[in-house]
């Protein structure tokens, strides 16, 4: 995946997190309660989300050692 594509998925993301964790909120105050366990769960696929799309993958982080004791 290219940097721009990147950075327009995790703004994709934030979005879609901003709006389902509003409507999440604005549904329990509602009801008189906090968001709770939904808005954990919510917010630890943001997270996850996030991880996943800037992961590098491990073929790219071996390439750069050219270490004297690998010769």
């Amino acid at each position: 995946m290219s940097q721009l594509s990147k950075i327009l998925v995790t703004i994709g993301v934030v979005v879609l997190f901003v709006i389902i964790f509003g409507a999440i909120a604005g549904s329990m105050s509602d009801a008189g309660r906090t968001p709770g366990i939904l808005g954990l769960i919510v917010f630890g696929a943001l997270i996850g989300a996030l991880r996943a799309i800037w992961k590098k993958p491990k073929n790219e982080e071996n390439k750069d050692n050219t270490s004297v004791l690998q010769k």
